[in-house]
């Protein structure tokens, strides 16, 4: 069940140079309209597993490619994420990495190196945060991840107006952009540690059905993959990570 802040009646406040109703009913209101778009939370929380994968393309001043590369993560939630990563052009290097909480430890081996570097998981008191932003960028709740709609507003975006649904999860604000008509998030904003800028912006279109939840095939400009409830070998996250193995070490 979830459970949502008690609402606070129409007070209006400026955030990020923003005006916020801070009327948690309308914001609820809009967010479940959300939810039911992305495919309801019943679909949501059967996800255990999420494939992201894209090719990177670093282009120079003139605009002219320079680099393309694949980058591809398999989310085991809630503890554990594998990756390849060709993102970058030179001097960086092409990485394979794992990361499990359960263990308590990550392992990253780059082209050219001799052996992995392993250490632990938690860095600090923090946890990582990619496992996380995997689930409320692209899912937006899940079993683990439930950001908290605090306040709504209005904004334009490529022209139209959308709905903006102010959540908290954690130290973080995250603002919804949500299409008037379609209820999915158009761009999404993440403030960190009550900031007043926004220290990521995604924006996310050309919505499709996978598995029952529309998930974005595009990311600003450039094309993005999904697979839910991806079937892998767990034995990768017991073993050091291997650029030989090639970018599918994870499948069965």
């Amino acid at each position: 069940m979830i459970r949502f802040v008690s609402a606070v009646v129409l007070v209006s406040v400026l955030a990020a140079g923003n005006i916020y109703a801070q009327d948690v009913t309308s914001a609820r209101d809009l967010w479940e309209k959300a939810i039911i778009a992305k495919g309801g939370r019943e679909q949501l929380y059967k996800v255990k597993t999420l494939r992201v994968w894209y090719t990177e393309i670093t282009r120079n001043f003139l605009g002219i490619p320079i680099h393309r590369g694949l980058v591809s993560r398999l989310y085991v939630f809630p503890n554990r994420v594998w990756s390849w990563d060709d993102g970058l052009p030179p001097p960086f290097h092409l990485s394979v990495a794992w990361l499990d909480l359960d263990q308590d430890k990550r392992c990253t081996v780059y082209q050219g190196a001799s052996k992995p570097v392993c250490g632990p998981a938690r860095q600090g008191t923090s946890l990582p945060e990619g496992i996380m932003q995997a689930q409320y960028l692209y899912l937006m709740e899940s079993q683990w991840v439930q950001p908290q709609p605090i306040a709504v507003s209005t904004r334009t975006v490529g022209g139209s107006k959308v709905d903006v649904v102010r959540t908290m999860f954690e130290n973080k604000t995250i603002d919804y952009f949500l299409d008037r008509k379609t209820h999915l998030p158009v761009r999404i904003e993440v403030f960190y540690n009550g900031s007043s800028r926004s220290t990521l912006t995604v924006e996310l279109s050309s919505y499709a059905l996978i598995d029952g939840i529309n998930m974005p095939s595009k990311q600003k400009s450039a094309n993005i993959n999904f697979e839910v409830n991806t079937a892998h070998d767990p034995s990768i996250f017991g073993r050091p990570p291997s650029i030989a193995a090639g970018p599918h070490a994870w499948k069965q």
